[in-house]
């Protein structure tokens, strides 16, 4: 890794079959991570975490409706004081309920604060110019010639992306709904985050809203999927983690032909915790992390999401 300045001088180009961009979507704990993770094995790719800037679990919290503030985008004061938004802390203290999504800390630790600013003045003064840049610094202080980003409630968002970037290509990342549960679950419990700490002082309540939680936003998750499939085809494809874990040597080489780049000679390298459907960062994909979520459920949840999603999920495949 290089520092920004220095790589925005030697960025490598783009190829013409590679896309403007990548964008890894889907419902939270689906194995977004586990796509960016495996997209890292290209030297060609880099995908940026969270940034939340189209919009949050509530659209207006995404950075750029915070962003609008400022003022007008054609005005240089308004690019400068979104900076100043960073850098100074404003946009960090914004939220109360939930901690600053990890690209913003990223920019702020990696990229200098003139440096930043001078991109965006030289940018297109738009929100799509503003989300490029975010992307392309990111891309640059990796060194790689195809910028992209994981967020997956961007899955909301799959027109505008594709809008804004024609050249664009979208991975929807769907896993069963009970493993779903349980890995969401797992994390309300041990983040200690509000306001689910909250939820945890009643007996059940959390696990009765995580699994009302599941069901809208996987049969939700699944519907967007039916339209974008038809509007998007040849930029819009969607991966099964279940698939992706367990045949990697089948699913991997076709993710790379949709994205039109080149496979890495080591495809499956990841370098994630073992949490994200990895043995361990240096020993690749684990098949065991589709079915793990069987030790870990409760019968009566199990029995709550095959009640309310049997049909979708027998379409896809995860009940007969």
């Amino acid at each position: 890794m290089v520092a920004a300045g220095e790589a925005s001088a030697t960025a490598l180009e783009r190829l013409p079959s590679e896309p403007e961009a990548v964008f890894v979507v889907g419902v939270a704990r689906s194995g977004t991570t586990l796509m960016r993770s495996l997209l890292s094995a290209s030297d060609r790719i880099a995908v940026a975490r969270e940034s939340h800037f189209m919009g949050h679990i509530f659209g207006r919290r995404g950075a750029r409706h915070y962003f609008r503030r400022a003022g007008d985008l054609a005005d240089d004061a308004t690019i400068r004081r979104i900076v100043d938004m960073l850098y100074s802390g404003e946009y960090k203290n914004h939220s109360r309920w939930r901690n600053l999504s990890p690209y913003w800390l990223w920019l702020m630790e990696s990229v200098p604060r003139a440096e930043l600013e001078n991109r965006l003045l030289a940018a297109e003064r738009s929100e799509r110019g503003l989300m490029s840049t975010f992307m392309r610094v990111y891309a640059d202080v990796e060194s790689r010639p195809v910028m992209g980003e994981k967020t997956p409630t961007h899955l909301a968002y799959v027109d505008t992306l594709l809008r804004w970037f024609p050249d664009g290509r979208v991975i929807h990342m769907l896993r069963d709904p009970r493993a779903v549960y349980v890995s969401d679950r797992y994390r309300r419990r041990t983040k200690g985050r509000k306001p689910y700490t909250w939820l945890m002082k009643i007996p059940l309540l959390l696990e009765t809203y995580l699994l009302l939680l599941t069901v809208v936003t996987w049969r939700r998750a699944l519907r967007w999927h039916a339209d974008y499939e038809k509007r998007h085809s040849g930029r819009y494809t969607l991966i099964r983690f279940e698939d992706l874990v367990r045949t990697p040597e089948d699913v991997v080489p076709r993710l790379y032909q949709f994205l039109g780049v080149a496979v890495p000679a080591d495809p499956t390298r990841v370098d994630v915790p073992a949490q994200h459907g990895m043995r361990s960062s240096n020993e690749g994909l684990d098949p065991g992390a589709a079915n793990r979520w069987r030790e870990r459920i409760h019968p009566f949840a199990r029995r709550f999401l095959e009640t309310f999603l049997r049909g979708p999920m027998r379409r896809y495949g995860y009940i007969d």
